[in-house]
């Protein structure tokens, strides 16, 4: 999109302006988040406090796979891997998810901390959330998360997506694992280098 290449220069740009697909970024418009729980409040005088039940089920090097028609589509791995009886998802910490495309490996993700819904395999990350691809695309952001029935990853939080020395940064995402197809939906501010300059050639 040569309307926005600039040398080292950076500026804000309309959500719905910023549009590059397979060979740039995408940037268009909405998306939502999910509260994480919130801590315990103080006991109430007369009444004593209730404290959480602990997990019925704990596990070290935690493994989960799902495959679409025989044929891997992703693998999540975590450190440790914490189990309630009263919700549908686990506790993760130390997250490491790897993405297929057509049973060929394409992309991992890792993060800090997360959850997994053992039925509907959505995944919520967050912490250092960092997504890269096996041709050298990254995405960075605090909060992810993945939509297994759709495929696509999003957030409504700040994100930098970087494809060789093109940067796009801005918050709401709406994207696919692989990284092919990026939308940042707010804020979005565009860092497109020269191609001979970054590559050391002389203007």
């Amino acid at each position: 999109m040569s309307d926005f290449r600039r040398h080292n220069q950076s500026r804000s740009l309309p959500a719905a302006a910023v549009c590059l697909a397979a060979t740039g970024f995408l940037a268009l418009g909405g998306c939502g988040r999910s509260d994480q729980p919130a801590s315990g409040g103080a006991a109430v005088r007369g009444v004593p406090s209730v404290r959480p039940e602990g997990p019925v089920q704990e596990f070290t090097d935690y493994t989960l796979t799902e495959t679409e028609q025989g044929v891997r589509a992703w693998v999540l791995g975590s450190q440790s891997m914490r189990r309630f009886a009263d919700r549908e998802d686990v506790d993760l910490v130390d997250v490491h998810m790897d993405f297929y495309r057509a049973g060929e490996h394409w992309s991992v993700l890792d993060a800090d901390s997360g959850k997994v819904n053992q039925r509907t395999r959505a995944v919520h990350v967050w912490g250092t959330v960092d997504i890269t691809t096996d041709d050298g695309r990254r995405l960075q952001t605090p909060e992810l998360f993945f939509d297994n029935e759709t495929g696509r990853i999003r957030n409504d939080v700040a994100n930098r997506f970087t494809r060789g020395t093109d940067v796009l940064t801005g918050n709401g995402l709406d994207a696919t694992p692989d990284l092919e197809y990026v939308e940042i939906k707010r804020d979005v501010k565009a860092e497109v280098a020269d191609p001979a300059t970054a590559a050391g050639e002389r203007p």
